[in-house]
């Protein structure tokens, strides 16, 4: 389907009907000045097509399209554009039997806007899905190639390329269907949120409650039966049960007096057996206890105590075995590992070592192959521009001229030198005469000057004599300085810490006068050195208040500072001795090291330092705890037999023998210790830099008076040397100075011109040499020049061959070594780290190896002590059985004398409770029996059915004690259940039910229309991802045929983002010859305008349309591009309809049918012509 002809009336410029017929079915171009009205042609083509984005068309409303607005008395536009459709198998949908399809468009000046088809009104939908159905959709235009869109696509961002592609590829129209359904999808699913909302906070709660209402009904109505039948049954069974009590109880009483009497009488016997059975038990047991003693419980105790200690020192040791075996196997795997290794590595070593041998012959070959080429390419050059060889610059005719002026030129300056010697030699002759006048005058000068330099060298001799350094002060005091801020900020630290440790100064007056103050030791908390930070926690909380204590040397002291001391705060002195401390005993902190290790235990008083005179005090303040790394270590320390001493971990927590926990936070735990620490480190730092500083102070006094010295010799040295260049300025100035130096230059210049005469000469021969030369050379070289070039693009071809492939062979020789490099390296560094696995392995199992036989020689002596313990106390239960069996035997008699006695006491006592009973239930079941009677009416005549078989008050089958329990709780809920009871609650859950089940029916419909919809457009979504990718492919082949074509030599392609697919989005990636342009911003206009042209015309051609309509794309062109695109169109396109609006002859020479409109008396007007081709 193609364009035959258009027909514009009142639309744009084209005031009066014009009629624009004759258009060929392949190319027609449009050509015009500016403002003729060519562009409008194609506005109205896009108007009939039914454009809705009237900006495509330079319009901002359709009252804009009629000419000059409707002021000019034209109030309508109209046009009309005939298509050929005579190729049935390229007709729009439905109108395959058209060979003609008419599509007018009109709108008058107030709104009305309408269509026909072939004279027949037409809705905009109809005219939409006509031109849908040939590809020529005007809203999203692929095939209409306006003039801003060619710079549009260069700029495009990689998803609006792609955007582009789905368009070509048609399934952005899926997406749009897609859009609908994920819509409708979301209708739906609110539609079942909505369900959802009701069944949950409506219908079901109504149901839910509606089913409780009816359970209870059904309950209440079912329950008043059984609660009537339940009455009647538990009353009869309590009347038969009074007659019968009543009935019994006056010939119980008697029979339980007469068993009273019998157990009073069995009573008197028991007791008496018992008394006896005591005394010989005492006599037995006090003999036993004579004999034994308490060795029993000692060796027990020290039994069990072996017996736990080995089991787990065995079960340290076969861990400590087992570890060792494991570490052993992963050895010698490992080792298994380092050789196979280390075959491996020998195997890739060969490898590359013969795969460089190979690169290196390949590398010196293709490099005598690349030097060759460079020498015969040289030649070749050469002898085309007429050299003799490659290595000339000029042809020889210009070297030859050359070297007639470089003769003319040497020989000019050979006469210059000559004459340049003769004037030096006379004028030296001259100088060298005035010179020798002058010469009483220069040895005075020379006198002076020898006994100036003199004083100077005596002068600077004294200078290095004196033993100081230029700078040596400055630095010390530069030193002094630094030292200087060091120490002020130690003494700020100090002064800062001692504020905060204002609690641990203990200042005093002298209590008597001449009062030796060495006699106070200090405050405790700075009597020690902590040595492990880590301590000082649970330090601080071992001695607690006793850090604050003042140690003195004796109560004499102590009573003078209380007395008379003026002291400020209240203190607890410690005279050292009058102390008594307390240090654990050895035979404790051994057996400490032995249940938990030496090293997670450790005596609070080994982790202080302190002087060994206060010795006394710290094992009063440290000596009887310990401190312990661990909360499990501290409580066995705490906890055990054999220790018992109060323990403390390393976060504070305190465990006492007695049980007694403390523990908990402890904000700013060990910070006394810790800030004591700190100043005591500052101190000596301070200490430190105020000892350099003295020793600074005493370098400055020692060096300022060599320092004075130094300064008045140098300034000394400054003055004579400062008169020695004046001397010399001066001796420069004399005359016999200025002749002696004049007499030096003369001489080098006249050698220097002496020795350039001989090269001048020998340069002049060789010239005149040369042009001879050159002359032969020219006669030759034209003799043999053809045969030399075709030998010489010979040769050259053959290399070029030649070093294509070792280059190609040197690559992959390449290739392979790097691969084999790199496994061969990964290879060593595994090797090195098993190697470095296999060394620290050695180290541990010889580790672990001796810790087995030190823990199985342990286990060894254990077993041994055990084992002498256990038969001393075997022994010890021998002796002590045989007295246990007599013991056992009165013990048992007795205990079953006692157990009789118990019997009849307890027997006694319920015979007494049962009779009393007795004879309350007669006197009780009398009262009832005649109350029941009488509430009753019914049981004077159900009286003989009570307890028969088979009948309602068969006491057999029921039990009446449950059918009581029942009762009782029937009533209960009977009570509750009148109260909450709905009567019309069965009609109205039917009607609640029957609204569910609807609601779930629909939902259920729904659900499954999601289902369908959501498999649909995950069907849809694959193909249309199998669908890019072809679409992809083929315009990318395309797009890079066009742009070659356009623009020879270049090529260009669609490629995804670094890192994506091309789902992610697709960059267009250009190269000139081989090499990529990193950025579109390299090329010129013309060229950008060409690739995006070329882009936009592959797309095109993936799903060609009937009509392509292209607005002045080749403005940004040249003339040669021009042709070019005009070539392509009707190469690539043979099969479609172009309408090309182009200002350029190069456009439109290659159209076969051109449109020329002119602008005339305010009216477009148009004049077809076919071009020469065509005809």
């Amino acid at each position: 389907m193609h364009i035959k002809e258009i027909c514009l009336e009142g639309f744009k410029s084209y005031a009066t009907r014009t009629v624009v017929s004759g258009f060929d079915p392949h190319f027609n171009a449009i050509t015009g000045l500016n403002g003729s009205g060519k562009s409008n042609i194609l506005d109205s083509i896009c108007f009939v097509l039914g454009i809705t984005n009237l900006q495509q068309v330079r319009a901002a409303n359709l009252q804009e399209l009629v000419y000059k607005q409707g002021q000019a008395g034209i109030t309508k536009a109209t046009v009309s554009v005939t298509f050929d459709n005579s190729e049935r198998n390229r007709s729009p949908l439905g109108y395959e039997e058209h060979p003609e399809i008419t599509v007018t468009r009109q709108i008058v000046v107030g709104g009305r806007n309408k269509y026909l088809i072939n004279g027949k009104l037409a809705q905009p939908s109809q005219v939409q899905n006509l031109f849908h159905s040939v590809q020529l959709n005007v809203n999203n235009p692929h095939f209409l190639i306006m003039q801003g869109r060619i710079t549009k696509v260069l700029n495009m961002k990689p998803p609006e390329i792609l955007s582009m592609l789905e368009e070509a590829a048609g399934t952005r129209m899926y997406e749009n269907k897609k859009e609908a359904a994920l819509k409708t999808l979301e209708k739906k699913q609110t539609k079942v949120d909505e369900i959802n909302n009701l069944l949950d906070h409506e219908i079901l709660p109504a149901l839910e409650k509606l089913r409780r209402e009816k359970a209870q009904y059904m309950q209440w109505a079912n329950g008043n039966a059984e609660l009537d039948r339940l009455k009647r049954f538990c009353i009869a069974f309590e009347y038969v049960q009074a007659e019968k009590i009543r009935d019994n109880a006056v010939h119980g009483v008697e029979e339980i007096k007469a068993k009273l009497t019998n157990i009073d009488e069995e009573t008197e016997k028991a007791q008496e057996e018992i008394q006896e059975f005591e005394k010989q038990i005492k006599a037995l047991t006090r003999a036993k206890e004579a004999s034994m003693g308490g060795e029993v419980k000692t060796l027990s105790e020290k039994v069990d105590s072996l017996s736990q200690e080995m089991a787990r020192e065995a079960s340290k040791l076969n861990n400590k075995e087992d570890t060792v075996l494991g570490e052993k196997e992963n050895a010698d795997k490992i080792v298994h590992n380092i050789e196979e290794l280390k075959k491996s590595v020998k195997e890739r070593a060969s490898a590359v070592k013969k795969s460089e041998e190979g690169a290196a012959d390949l590398k010196r070959r293709f490099q005598e192959l690349s030097t060759t080429l460079e020498e015969c390419e040289k030649e070749h050059q050469g002898v085309l521009a007429g050299k003799s060889n490659g290595d000339e610059e000029k042809c020889l005719e210009d070297q030859l001229r050359d070297a007639k002026i470089a003769v003319g030129t040497a020989g000019t300056e050979l006469k210059q030198l000559k004459t340049k010697i003769g004037h030096c030699e006379k004028e030296l002759n001259e100088r060298k005469s005035q010179l020798m006048s002058k010469q009483d005058e220069a040895v005075e000068v020379e006198n002076e000057l020898g006994s100036r330099k003199s004083d100077v060298e005596r002068v600077k001799k004294a200078l290095e004599s004196i033993p100081y350094k230029e700078g040596q002060m400055e630095a010390l005091e530069k030193d002094r300085g630094s030292e200087l801020e060091v120490v002020q900020r130690l003494e700020d630290k100090v002064r800062g810490l001692s504020a905060q440790l204002a609690n641990v100064q203990f200042t005093f007056r002298d209590p008597v006068r001449n009062f030796d103050r060495s006699k106070v030791k200090g405050v405790v908390a700075k009597l020690i050195k902590v040595k492990d930070r880590n301590s000082m926690t649970a330090l601080e909380v071992t001695a607690g208040g006793k850090l604050y204590n003042v140690v003195v040397d004796s109560e004499d002291t102590g009573k003078q500072l209380l007395q008379n001391g003026a002291l400020r705060r209240r203190v607890t002195i410690i005279p050292l001795n009058k102390i008594q401390s307390y240090v654990v005993q050895p035979r404790v902190q051994q057996a400490t090291a032995r249940l938990v290790g030496k090293e997670n235990a450790e005596l609070a008083l080994s982790l202080v330092g302190y002087s060994e005179e206060l010795k006394n005090a710290m094992e009063f303040v440290f000596g009887s705890t310990f401190v312990c790394k661990t909360t499990d270590a501290a409580k066995e320390v705490a906890f055990n037999r054999d220790i018992r001493t109060p323990s403390v971990t390393l976060e504070g927590d305190i465990f006492q023998p007695s049980g007694l926990l403390t523990g908990g936070s402890r904000k700013g735990g060990g910070d006394l210790l810790r800030q004591l620490h700190d100043m005591a480190e500052a101190e000596s730092q301070l200490q430190g830099h105020q000892k350099r500083l003295a020793d600074i102070e005493a370098q400055i006094k020692e060096l300022q008076p060599l320092q004075k010295k130094f300064t008045d010799v140098k300034a000394q040295l400054e003055l004579k040397t400062y008169d020695l260049s004046l001397f010399l300025k001066r001796a420069e100035q004399n005359e016999h100075h200025k002749l002696g130096e004049a007499v030096k230059k003369l001489e080098v210049e006249l050698e220097e011109a002496r020795s350039q005469i001989k090269e001048k000469e020998l340069a002049y021969n060789n010239c005149v040499d040369a042009v001879s030369t050159l002359e032969k050379s020219i006669k030759d070289h034209d003799k043999n020049r053809d045969g030399r070039l075709k030998d010489l693009e010979k040769n050259i071809k053959t290399i070029k061959a030649q070093m294509q492939a070792a280059s190609k062979d040197l690559k992959s020789h390449e290739n392979e070594k790097e691969k084999l490099v790199m496994e061969e390296e990964a290879m060593v560094q595994e090797q090195l780290s098993l190697e470095s696995q296999l060394a620290s392995l050695k180290t541990q199992i010889t580790t672990l190896t001796s810790e087995v036989d030190e823990q199985r020689a342990k286990v060894d002596a254990l077993q041994k002590i055990h084992d002498e313990s256990l038969a001393e106390l075997k022994l010890i239960h021998a002796k002590m059985k045989e007295c246990d069996t007599h013991i056992s035997g009165f013990v048992t008699d007795q205990e079953k004398c006692l157990q009789k006695l118990t019997d009849m006491k307890l027997e006694r006592k319920k015979l007494e409770n049962e009779v009393v009973r007795m004879e309350t239930d007669h006197k009780d079941c009398s009262v009832k029996v005649d109350k029941l009677v009488e509430k009753h009416t019914w049981i004077a005549s159900e009286k003989q059915l009570f307890g028969k078989g088979g009948t309602d008050y068969d006491f057999e089958s029921c039990d009446p004690y449950v059918a009581r329990e029942k009762l009782e709780k029937l009533q209960s809920d009977q009570s509750s259940l009148e109260k909450r009871v709905n009567k019309k609650v069965m009609a109205m859950f039917e009607k609640a039910e029957d609204e569910y089940n609807a609601l779930i029916s629909k939902k259920n419909t729904i659900e499954n229309d999601k289902s369908k919809i959501t498999k649909v457009i995950e069907e849809l979504d694959e193909k249309k991802k199998e669908t890019l990718k072809v679409t992809w492919v083929k315009v990318n082949q395309d797009f890079g045929s066009i742009f070659s074509t356009l623009l020879p030599g270049t090529m260009a392609k669609l490629e995804p983002p670094e890192g994506g697919s091309f789902l992610d989005g697709l960059e267009v990636r250009v190269a000139f010859g081989k090499v990529l342009k990193q950025s579109l911003s390299e090329l010129s206009g013309g060229q950008r305008s060409l690739l995006a042209l070329s882009l936009i015309l592959a797309l095109l051609l993936f799903k060609p349309a009937p009509l392509y309509i292209l607005d002045e794309v080749d403005a940004a062109l040249d003339l040669s591009h021009t042709q070019n695109i005009g070539r392509m169109i009707k190469a690539h396109f043979p099969h479609s309809q172009f309408i090309v609006v182009s200002l350029k002859e190069g456009m439109f020479n290659n159209a076969n049918v051109l449109f020329r409109t002119k602008f005339v008396d305010g009216v477009s007007t148009v004049q077809r012509t076919v071009t020469k081709q065509t005809k």
